[in-house]
C-alpha cells in the first residue's frame, strides 16, 4: 500500500512522511521486518505549531457552550471531547476495566469472536488488507489474527491511532506471533490516514471493534461511518463494527460504576489530560521545556471533581458526567486570552456552580434492527451479524454496495434504539394541534439526487447484474425481452418530459413507437393483451438505446436546473408528468429484478458479496394480532383531483397518486385477527411435504421463487432461495425464516390446508398503519399496556384522542414503518421475519383476498389512462389464474417513496407465480 520504504531490520522502522509514499495495489511490507511504522502526523500543514490546536479549541468552545443532547432532552450542559479519556493513563485504566467481572463488553466481544470465527474469516479474501480502526487489543485482535494466519495468505494488517506508543506497543506484542500476516503502524487521526487506502484495488476490510461507535450521537455515527465510506471504500469493502446491545438497566449501570472504582479514575483522568494539554500547548507558546514548567496552565483542579453517570433507558444509551463538588472556576490561561475572547465573544473564566455536571461521552446501546437503520442511513448494505451466548453484543458486517435505490435517509433521532421507532416524532404527535404537515416524508416531485440513485440503482441491475450476453433473453414468457425495458423506461420518461415542457421527444422519436408500452398478457390466454406498442423486427442496438438514454436523462437535468432557478415552482401538470416517470422507473426496476432472478443463476452477477446465516434451532414464533375493526374506516387519498388541477401552480406538499388510490372511501370491517409473520419458506416447504405424504396434489404448488439445489424429484431434496446473490437453503440457512413468494392461488392454497384465509385489501391497510403507529407508541410503561390490550385499534383509542388517531392514519405517507424495513435495496434479498411484533412494509408485497377493482368515483388518469383501467375484471364469484388481485406493502425492491405511501395500490394476475409477494394469514375475532 505504502511504497519505497527504507526498512530497517529491527521490530520498528523509523517514522517517516507519508508525502514519500506512493499507494498502489501492488505495494507489500517487506516480510523481513516484523512491521512497518508510517507517521501520518508529519502531513499536517507546516504552521502547525503556530496554531492552536482543535483539541484546545474544542475543550474552550464545549466548556462554554451549553449543549443539549440528542434523543429529546431538554436539558443542556457544558461539554468535554470524549478523546481526552485516551491518553496513555486513560488506556491503561480502560485495559484494567476491560478484566473488570462487572464490565461485561469484553468477554461478551471474545466469545462472538471465537463462537464465530470460521464465519468472520470467511469474509475476508485473500490478499487483503484488514485495517483496525485503534491500536489492536492483545485478548481480542489475536484471535482473528490468529485465524487469518492459519487459513488466508497475503493479508496486511493496519492499526490505526493516533498516538505512537499504543501503537509500538501492540504491534511489538502480535507481530512476531503472525508470520503469514503482514503489520504496518499507522499513527495519525482518521481523516490523515483513511484518504489513502482509497487509491488501493485491493480488497479491505475495516475492524471497528469494541463499542467506540455508541460514544457516537446517531447523527455522529452516520457521519463517521459515511466519511469512512466515501474516502476508504470500494465496491464489496467491507467494515466489521462492535454494538453493544440494550439490555437490563442494571447490568448496564454496572458496567460503568464498578466497584474499585476503576471507571471513576479513568473518566476523571480526563480533566488532568486537558490539563496537560493546555500546559503543553502554553509552554510551547512559551518556549518552556515541557509542559511541568507551565503548571499554572491547569484549567481543571481536579479534587473538585466527582463522576456520575446515567442511563436512559427509553433512547439506550448511559450518559457520564463530571460533576462539580463545589463551586470552582475554570482558568484561561493569560497567554491563550485573545485566542479564547475570539472563540468564545469574551476571555473571562468560567464559574462552574456545585452540582454543575459537564457532559464527557455517552455510550449507546442498540437494539437488534439498529444494524439495518444504521446501514440504509449510512448508504451501505447490512451483510452479517454474530452475536454472542447472552444476546448481550453483536459484531455487524457492513458492504458498500455498488448503487442505492435513494439518498440515505436522515436518521431518526433514537432509531437506533429500541424498536428502531422515530421517538420524538411520536411524541410530537401526542401533542396539540397535530402539525402533520411538517412531517411528510417527502417533496412533491422527486429530486434530482433522487432520480441519480435511482439511476445508478437501475444500472447496477441491467448493465452489469444481466451480463450483455443475456439482455435479449426472456426469462418469463409473459414478458419482453431484458432489452426492450432499457428502451421503455428512457421511452416513457421522455414521452412524459415532452408533455411537461410541451415540446419535442428526444431523437429518434421512433423510440416512442417501439418502447413506449410492454405487454402483460392473460396468463391462461396470451392472445388476450392490453394495447401495447408495437415490436420491431430487430430492436435497437445496446449503445444506440444507452445514448438515447443518456440523452433524456440530461433533459431531466436541464428541466430540474431551470426548476431551481425558478424557485422551485412549476405547473401541477407538469410535475404530475415527472413524477409519475419517477415511479414508473422505481416499478419497472423491481419488474426487471423478478426477471433476473428467473435467469439460469450461473448468468447472474453478483452486485454484492453475502453471507446467509446458518438455520440452527430457529423457527418463527406464530403469534396473531387483534382488531376490533369499526364503522367508518377512511382509505385513499384524498385532494389529488388531477383534471381539477390542470394548468395549476402546484400546492405546497401536495401528495400525488395514480388514479386508483382516489378518491376516499369508508369501509366498514368486523374485529378480526392477522398473523404477525407472512408465511415462511420453511413453513411453505413443511406445508408441501405434508400433502405430497398424503392423496393431495401438490402439482402447480412449488414456488417459483424456489430452484431445487440437488435435481432430486420434486420435494424430497433441498430448494433454494432465488436472489441475485446466492440460493440459500431453505433447510440448512436463513432463507428458511424469509417470507415465502408465492402467486395468489398458491397463498389460497395455503390458507385452505391451514383452516384460515387471506386479509381483505381494508384489512390488510387498517392492520399495517394501525399496527406501526401503535407500535411506535408504545414505549417505557406503554409497551406493557400494549401487550396486554384486547386490540390494537383499541389500544391507540385509549392512548390518543380518536379523531387524533383517524387523522394521522389517513396521512397518505404511513410515518411510521420502522426504520428497519427492508425497502429500497436495504438488502438484495428478504431478511428473516421477525420474531417480536410484526412489520407490514418490506421483504416481499402481500396478497390480499381483494379483486383489483377500483374505488367509487373512479376517473381515468389523462396523462396515463390504461395505467389502472386496463387490468380491471368484471367482479365474478369465478376467479380464474388471470383475475388481477390487490397486493398491498413493498418488497426489499420497492422505493420507499411508494412502499410508505398507504394509499398506493399494486395488483397481479392471481396465478402469476414470479412476483415478490408473500402473505400473512388472518382468522375471525
Amino acid at each position: 500500500m505504502f511504497a519505497s520504504i527504507e526498512y530497517e531490520t529491527t521490530t520498528r522502522i523509523a517514522p517517516k512522511s507519508p508525502d514519500a509514499y506512493k499507494a498502489s495495489s501492488q505495494d507489500s511490507v517487506d516480510a523481513s521486518s516484523q512491521y512497518q511504522f508510517i507517521d501520518f502526523r508529519a502531513a499536517a500543514s507546516p504552521d502547525r505549531q503556530k496554531r492552536m490546536p482543535p483539541i484546545v479549541e474544542q475543550i474552550i468552545t464545549g466548556l462554554a457552550t451549553l449543549t443539549e443532547l440528542p434523543g429529546g432532552s431538554t436539558a443542556k450542559y457544558r461539554t468535554l471531547p470524549t478523546l481526552l479519556l485516551y491518553d496513555n493513563t486513560g488506556l491503561d485504566l480502560f485495559d484494567r476495566i476491560t478484566y473488570l467481572p462487572e464490565y461485561y463488553l469484553t468477554d461478551c466481544e471474545i466469545d462472538v469472536l471465537r463462537t464465530n470465527i470460521d464465519g468472520i474469516v470467511a469474509q475476508i479474501p485473500d490478499d487483503s488488507d484488514v485495517i483496525e480502526l485503534g491500536c489492536g487489543s492483545l485478548r481480542k485482535t489475536q484471535i482473528l489474527l490468529d485465524a487469518l494466519n492459519q487459513r488466508r495468505s497475503g493479508v496486511t494488517y493496519y492499526a490505526i491511532d493516533v498516538m505512537p506508543q499504543p501503537l509500538h506497543d501492540s504491534m511489538d506484542s502480535l507481530a512476531p506471533k503472525f508470520v503469514n500476516v503482514s503489520f504496518v503502524a499507522l499513527c495519525g487521526t482518521y481523516d490523515e490516514v483513511l484518504t489513502h487506502f482509497k487509491k488501493s484495488t485491493r480488497r479491505k476490510t475495516l475492524l471497528w471493534l469494541g463499542s467506540s461507535i455508541g460514544n457516537f450521537s446517531c447523527d455522529g455515527a452516520v457521519k463517521f461511518l459515511t466519511d469512512i465510506s466515501d474516502s476508504a471504500l470500494a465496491v464489496n469493502d467491507a467494515v466489521i463494527i462492535g454494538m453493544d446491545k440494550q439490555k437490563a438497566p442494571e447490568i448496564i449501570m454496572a458496567a460503568y460504576h464498578d466497584s474499585q472504582d476503576i471507571t471513576v479514575k479513568f473518566e476523571l483522568n480526563a480533566l488532568s489530560h486537558a490539563n496537560y494539554i493546555f500546559s503543553s500547548y502554553i509552554a510551547e507558546l512559551n518556549g518552556s521545556l515541557s509542559a511541568s514548567d507551565e503548571r499554572g496552565a491547569c484549567i481543571f483542579d481536579v479534587d473538585k471533581f466527582r463522576y456520575t453517570g446515567e442511563y436512559d433507558e427509553e433512547v439506550g444509551r448511559h450518559n457520564a458526567y463530571l460533576e462539580a463538588l463545589e463551586d470552582t472556576l475554570v482558568k484561561w490561561p493569560r497567554e491563550i486570552a485573545g485566542q479564547v475572547k475570539e472563540l468564545c465573544g469574551n476571555d473571562s473564566d468560567l464559574l462552574l456552580k456545585r452540582g454543575e455536571r459537564i457532559y464527557i461521552e455517552s455510550s449507546h446501546k442498540y437494539g437488534d434492527g439498529s444494524a439495518s437503520v444504521l446501514a440504509r442511513s449510512t448508504g451501505l448494505t447490512h451483510a452479517a451479524q454474530w452475536q454472542d451466548s447472552r444476546s448481550y453484543y453483536m459484531l455487524n458486517l457492513f458492504r458498500k454496495p455498488p448503487a442505492t435505490m435513494s439518498p440515505p435517509p436522515a436518521i431518526e433521532s433514537s432509531s437506533l434504539g429500541k424498536w428502531s421507532e422515530p421517538i420524538h416524532r411520536v411524541r410530537m404527535m401526542l401533542q396539540q394541534p397535530l402539525d402533520l404537515g411538517a412531517q411528510s416524508r417527502y417533496p412533491t416531485i422527486p429530486s434530482l439526487p433522487e432520480w441519480r440513485h435511482l439511476w445508478s440503482a437501475w444500472d447496477a441491475l441491467v448493465l452489469h447484474i444481466i451480463p450483455r450476453r443475456c439482455l435479449h433473453d426472456r426469462p418469463i414468457d409473459l414478458r419482453h425481452p431484458f432489452i426492450f425495458y432499457l428502451g421503455h423506461v428512457p421511452a416513457f420518461a421522455d414521452i412524459h418530459m415532452a408533455a411537461a415542457e410541451k415540446a419535442p421527444l428526444t431523437e429518434p422519436q421512433s423510440y416512442a413507437q417501439w418502447f413506449e408500452r410492454g405487454i402483460d398478457p392473460n396468463i391462461e390466454n396470451l392472445s388476450i393483451c392490453h394495447s401495447h406498442s408495437e415490436v420491431p423486427k430487430e430492436w435497437p442496438l445496446l449503445d444506440d438505446i444507452l445514448a438515447y438514454r443518456d440523452r433524456v436523462r440530461a433533459r431531466f437535468a436541464n428541466w430540474f436546473d431551470a426548476y431551481e432557478r425558478g424557485g422551485r415552482r412549476a405547473e401541477a401538470d407538469a410535475a404530475r408528468h415527472v413524477w409519475m416517470a419517477f415511479e414508473h422507473e422505481a416499478l419497472h426496476f423491481e419488474t426487471l429484478l423478478y426477471m433476473v432472478l428467473q435467469m439460469n443463476p450461473e448468468d447472474i452477477q453478483a452486485p454484492i458479496e453475502a453471507s446467509f446465516a446458518p438455520l440452527g434451532g430457529r423457527r418463527p414464533r406464530e403469534s396473531w394480532v387483534r382488531y376490533a375493526g369499526g364503522s367508518d374506516l377512511v382509505f385513499g387519498l384524498a385532494g389529488d383531483n388531477e383534471s381539477a388541477m390542470q394548468g395549476q401552480e402546484l400546492p405546497s406538499g401536495h401528495v400525488f397518486g395514480w388514479d386508483n388510490e382516489s378518491s376516499q372511501i369508508r369501509i366498514s370491517l368486523k374485529p378480526f385477527s392477522i398473523r404477525s409473520q407472512p408465511i415462511t419458506n420453511g413453513e411453505y416447504l413443511a406445508f408441501l411435504q405434508t400433502l405430497s405424504g398424503s392423496s393431495e396434489s401438490v402439482d402447480g404448488l412449488v414456488p417459483q421463487s424456489w430452484i431445487s439445489l440437488n435435481h432430486e424429484p420434486a420435494l424430497t431434496g433441498d430448494y433454494g432461495v432465488r436472489t441475485v446473490v446466492g440460493m440459500p437453503s431453505i433447510t440448512t440457512t436463513e432463507a428458511a425464516m424469509w417470507p415465502v413468494c408465492v402467486s395468489q392461488k398458491q397463498a389460497n392454497a395455503y390458507a385452505k390446508w391451514s383452516g384460515k384465509r387471506l386479509p381483505t385489501e381494508a384489512e390488510w391497510i387498517h392492520a399495517s398503519r394501525t399496527y406501526h403507529l401503535a407500535r411506535a407508541l408504545a414505549t417505557g410503561d406503554r409497551k406493557a399496556e400494549f401487550a396486554a390490550s384486547k386490540s390494537v385499534d383499541g389500544f391507540l383509542d385509549q392512548e390518543m384522542n380518536p379523531g387524533s388517531v383517524q387523522e394521522i392514519l389517513q396521512q397518505p405517507y404511513d410515518m411510521f414503518v420502522p426504520s428497519d424495513a427492508n425497502v429500497d435495496l436495504a438488502s438484495w434479498h428478504p431478511q428473516p421475519v421477525i420474531a417480536d411484533g410484526a412489520i407490514f412494509i418490506g421483504n416481499a408485497w402481500e396478497w390480499t383476498s381483494t379483486q383489483f377493482y377500483p374505488y367509487d368515483g373512479f376517473k381515468p388518469s389523462a396523462m396515463y389512462p390504461g395505467y389502472s383501467a386496463d387490468f380491471f375484471d368484471p367482479i365474478s364469484d369465478h376467479a380464474p389464474d388471470s383475475t388481477h388481485y390487490v397486493v398491498q406493502g413493498g418488497s426489499y425492491a420497492t422505493h420507499r417513496r411508494i412502499a410508505h405511501r398507504q394509499t398506493f395500490r399494486n395488483w397481479y394476475q392471481r396465478g402469476y407465480p414470479y412476483v415478490l409477494a408473500t402473505f400473512r394469514l388472518v382468522d375471525e375475532y
